[in-house]
């Protein structure tokens, strides 16, 4: 029970500073070229942004 309870807390520890440093931490991911074509490829994959961003390139 103690090892469940610490496990929680952990990830919700995570979980907050990775909030609180979101932005961060996307700048870092982003920063690696491989990573950042991975994302950006991912995000056209949704029909909404792609069109949003579509309409504001052209």
């Amino acid at each position: 029970m103690t090892r469940f309870i610490f496990k929680l807390a952990l990830v919700v520890a995570l979980i907050l500073i990775g909030y609180q440093y979101r932005y961060r931490l996307l700048n870092v991911i982003l920063g690696v070229p491989l990573l950042r074509r991975f994302a950006v490829g991912r995000m056209m994959s949704f029909p909404g942004l792609r069109d949003k961003f579509m309409k504001e390139m052209f």
